[in-house]
């Protein structure tokens, strides 16, 4: 068949699709089946990014909005005071695409401090979280660090597809969320999400709106589309098409075609159909009182769109998934089109872009949300923090203990702060004074509790805890962190010597013997521990306490 005059072949001979809109395209499928096929080893394996959406100090922020977002509507109750709109019910707050749940957790941990202290203290509130694996759900229902707040009514999990859902049955309580049946208003998180589900490009040039249309094509006719390593094996390219009348015919969206049509020119931008679709549903269970925090890597106004570089900018991630930015200007724009509030720091973003988008209108408005975004989110932000504790991490050997704890204090006690700044911790702990080493053992069992682990061994933080206070004498501390390492990798040979070291500092050679046997059995070429049980026997080890 001939090619229409002025088109490129496709590269490979297997056409696969050709000129489809962006948001139906195949690759859609792929991104969900590798979320499927992946659950939350896509975290583990670090194949998606995530610790800049998933500290202790994005959640403090984000619960300090919240916080502040209750107190307009609760201020504005009947009568005053600080009951909810609907006291019989609770605020829900949804977590789209919650992933691992390392953010919920951390949000939930403020949030619960943050309202204990406040005089919303009794105003009902119940966390959402929500994404489309099953097993990203049974995870949730099985973590320890989530069963309190499970069992505490704080939170309860649904399976939502951002695509199509209307509805969301909470599986622990049963209780069904839809239009007309939610009281209060509600809030919805979407930390890198908008840029990982269906959207469309679109090229302004000399006035003429024009619509980027996807082709794949493969050097196989019959590809294997789940394979992780698809979009290695196809050719992914984009041709322009004008657009000759309403795109969607959706008056809201085309009204934002529109818009950028006349306001744009000789720039290609995203353009988050699937996005706007699903914060239309949520707000209609939120009956058009809504609040929706969002971090993500994107634009913010019409000046960033224009200045972007050409082309689509699908980004591929290890193991099968993409993402591309997401049009914040245009989720915007819809809000305030529905005489919505958009609040955003004012500065360019490095690495992460999070805005408040609000729709509602408390009778004393949205002034306590407003300052708590001030505070929290545009002053010191979590992507501040991420910038400046990446250049800090790089300097943590050059620093005082008493710059390393502060570090930690700033961080919340993020546990992926003290694995960055171990050694420069162990080189300093053993000589500290001890006031300083009672702050690092405080410090310790700070970052512990905070700690949501998704069982990597790598990452084995118990047994780091363990050698920081095996390096300050503490060897009866340091044994219960060993204990808690070896639940994550029972034949680690280096965790039954350690424990086998603290046993002999505490006079109990007998069991120190048998850990460090332990260390041998799973390593026969044990040098240390072949040592210590000969000095051990020599010494009538048999016969030590334990």
């Amino acid at each position: 068949m001939a090619m229409p005059s002025g088109v490129e072949p496709l590269p490979f001979p297997f056409v696969l699709e050709r000129n489809q809109r962006l948001s139906r395209s195949l690759l859609w499928g792929c991104q969900r089946a590798f979320y499927e096929r992946q659950g939350i080893d896509a975290w583990r394996q670090g194949l998606i990014p995530n610790f800049i959406t998933s500290n202790p100090v994005i959640g403090r922020g984000y619960a300090q909005v919240v916080l502040g977002w209750m107190r307009d509507w609760c201020e504005a109750s009947p009568g005053g005071g600080f009951a909810a709109p609907d006291p019989s019910q609770p605020f829900y707050l949804i977590e789209l695409g919650a992933g691992v749940g390392r953010f919920a957790f951390h949000f939930l941990e403020a949030f619960r401090r943050l309202r204990a202290l406040s005089r919303l203290r009794d105003v009902r509130f119940q966390y959402v979280m929500t994404d489309l694996p099953e097993r990203n759900l049974d995870f949730w229902m099985s973590h320890p660090r989530l069963q309190p707040f499970l069992e505490e009514g704080l939170l309860d999990i649904a399976r939502f597809d951002a695509d199509c859902d209307e509805q969301l049955v909470l599986r622990r309580s049963g209780t069904v969320l839809a239009p007309g049946t939610v009281g209060n208003p509600l809030a919805v998180v979407a930390n890198y999400f908008f840029d990982s589900i269906p959207q469309d490009a679109f090229t302004v040039r000399d006035g003429v709106l024009h619509e980027c249309l996807v082709s794949i094509s493969s050097p196989e006719a019959d590809p294997d589309l789940d394979a992780p390593d698809l979009l290695e094996r196809v050719e992914v390219s984009f041709e322009d098409h004008p657009v000759t009348e309403p795109c969607y015919g959706d008056p809201e969206l085309d009204r934002i075609l529109e818009d950028y049509r006349e306001r744009l020119d000789d720039t290609t931008f995203q353009f988050p159909s699937s996005a706007l679709r699903c914060l239309r549903r949520l707000q209609g269970l939120a009956g058009d009182r809504l609040l929706l925090l969002s971090g993500d890597k994107g634009q913010t106004s019409g000046e960033e769109l224009q200045e972007r570089v050409p082309g689509v900018g699908l980004v591929p991630h290890d193991g099968g998934a993409f993402s591309l930015m997401v049009n914040y200007d245009a989720i915007g724009h819809y809000f305030r089109f529905r005489d919505g509030q958009v609040f955003q720091p004012v500065h360019r973003h490095a690495g992460l872009h999070v805005g408040a988008f609000l729709l509602g209108k408390p009778p004393g408005g949205h002034g306590e949300t407003e300052l708590s975004f001030e505070e929290a989110i545009e002053r010191s932000g979590p992507d501040d923090y991420a910038t400046l504790m990446t250049r800090m991490a790089k300097h943590f050997e050059a620093m005082t203990l008493e710059e390393l704890l502060a570090t930690l204090r700033w961080s919340g006690w993020d546990s992926g702060t003290l694995m960055s700044a171990f050694s420069a911790l162990m080189a300093l702990v053993e000589s500290a004074d001890e006031p300083m080493q009672r702050e690092v053992c405080w410090a310790i069992q700070q970052v512990w509790e905070t700690d949501y682990s998704l069982g990597e061994k790598d990452d084995d933080l118990p047994f780091h805890l363990g050698m920081l206070l095996y390096a300050m004498d503490r060897p009866q501390d340091a044994l219960t962190f060993f204990e808690h390492s070896l639940r994550l990798s029972a034949e680690d040979p280096g965790t039954h010597f350690n424990l086998g070291m603290s046993h002999v500092r505490l006079g109990q050679n007998a069991r120190a013997l048998e850990c460090f046997e332990q260390a041998l059995a799973f390593d026969p070429d044990f040098s240390r521990a072949k040592d210590m049980i000969s000095e051990l026997q020599a010494a009538g080890g048999r016969e030590g306490t334990g």
